[in-house]
């Protein structure tokens, strides 16, 4: 009995080491996979890579003229790359020019007609479109640099011991590229259902003898800067419209171009923050910790890279909702005309409000992931605490993680309704500064 009691450590050691030839095997097997993804295009497109995710929406921002970008359909990441001589570059530059000599029209007749807060909608709101197109392209420059790295990341969580999340990041983010693309084409439809409804009104009040309602007035009317310069025919009523709805696609693809990134690093950082977990419940050796950490390194690597080159677009984003829940906000109680009038006035503005809250909240979920780990690492006992726990509990509380808009400020729940109610308070003031300037009755129609 007392021999028995003697060899049971030794049973125990062997048991363990089994154990350990067992998950080397394992991990072998799974560093194998991971080569072979790595080296195979055909298996790397079966993984749920962000590459694969976004790929997509990389493709529809070429028709923008942004992010010009050569073999944008290919499943290896490596080949997506920027060139200058391309049909893509090609695009960007004439969308440029074309988009460049509307926002001068815009500008000279402001000029001409006198500087007001509602007359500088549409200069800046074109101005912005061009900043935006610029920033982009500037971004595909550097896009293999970051893509590259952020899949062979992808390659490594994909893989156990990292837990496969619920949903996928391809669903995730097809939901919102949808959800955000469908809101923004009723907003579009709305604004010439108004602008449309209008014109209709206005011409059966002011001409009543008119039997029908010219389009060509209309057109005339609605993009005079155009149609002043070009005649009127059937390619420049197409300019006119693929203008104004792709500037206006430009602005909010730049604000899901953020929330899909966010998505796609929250998503790692959750990853690693589950393994965390999962480690500090039993005894892990140094070894593993050593790989987590290593591991931590590299998603933190690309944080750095992905806000070295979204930081700008990041405050371009905010710069320009800001001033357009601004402008919405200073004629909240002007009166309108008719009921589609307050309904596309309602809707983008709810629809504004709403879209910048998605950018703050989705990009506030990568901080909010990565501060996991270290919650967690608070719950290893002292007898499991050793020099590289340590080292990664130091490594956590010493690096933020997380968006900003050129390290002025972060993309966090806080700094968006300490900015909802720095706007609340300022539009309070301008409404009082502006009320004596306020009608109460509706402009004349036929004036």
């Amino acid at each position: 009995m007392r021999h028995s009691v003697l060899k049971h450590p030794f049973e125990c050691d062997r048991n363990i080491l089994s154990l350990l030839k067992a998950k080397r095997r394992q991990r072998r097997a799974a560093v194998e996979k991971k080569w072979r993804c790595a080296a195979n295009a055909e298996d790397l497109e079966q993984l749920d890579t962000f590459h694969r995710a976004v790929r997509p929406y990389l493709c529809l921002a070429q028709v923008f003229g942004m992010m010009p970008l050569a073999n944008v359909l290919s499943r290896s990441p490596h080949r997506v790359q920027f060139q200058l001589r391309s049909y893509a570059t090609c695009l960007s530059v004439l969308f440029l020019l074309l988009g460049g000599v509307k926002t001068m029209r815009l500008a000279t007749k402001l000029i001409q007609g006198g500087l007001n807060a509602k007359s500088m909608v549409s200069v800046v709101f074109f101005t912005s479109g061009m900043v935006i197109c610029v920033s982009f392209i500037s971004l595909a420059r550097g896009w293999s640099r970051l893509i590259v790295p952020w899949t062979g990341i992808d390659i490594i969580m994909l893989f156990p011991p990292y837990e496969k999340m619920k949903y996928s990041l391809r669903r995730k983010l097809l939901i919102a590229g949808c959800s955000v693309g469908c809101l923004t084409l009723l907003e579009h439809w709305l604004y010439y259902a108004s602008s449309y409804t209008n014109f209709r009104i206005q011409i059966m009040r002011c001409q009543p003898n008119a039997t029908q309602i010219p389009f060509k007035e209309y057109m005339m009317k609605e993009f005079a800067d155009i149609f002043e310069l070009v005649p009127y025919n059937y390619i420049f009523i197409f300019y006119a419209f693929f203008l104004n709805g792709t500037f206006t696609l430009i602005c909010n693809f730049m604000d899901t171009f953020i929330i899909l990134i966010s998505l796609g690093l929250s998503q790692r950082f959750q990853q690693m923050a589950t393994r965390v977990l999962n480690a500090v419940e039993r005894y892990v050796p140094d070894v593993e910790w050593h790989e987590i950490r290593m591991h931590h390194i590299l998603l933190c690597e690309l944080m750095d890279l992905v806000e070295a080159n979204m930081s700008n677009i990041v405050l371009i984003s905010c710069l320009s909702n800001i001033y357009f829940i601004c402008n919405k906000l200073l004629t909240i109680f002007t009166k309108l005309h008719y009921p589609i009038n307050y309904a596309y006035y309602w809707y983008s503005l709810l629809y504004l409000l709403c879209r910048t809250c998605a950018v703050f909240i989705c990009a506030s979920k990568i901080h909010e992931a990565s501060l996991l780990p270290l919650t967690a690492l608070s719950m290893v006992s002292s007898e499991h605490w050793t020099a590289e726990v340590q080292r990664f509990s130091h490594q956590l509380g010493s690096h933020y993680i997380g968006l900003s808009g050129l390290g002025l400020f972060h993309l966090t729940r806080r700094s968006f309704f300490g900015m909802m109610t720095t706007l609340v308070y300022y539009e309070f003031m301008l409404l009082q500064l502006d009320a004596k300037n306020n009608k109460d009755d509706l402009s004349n129609l036929c004036g």
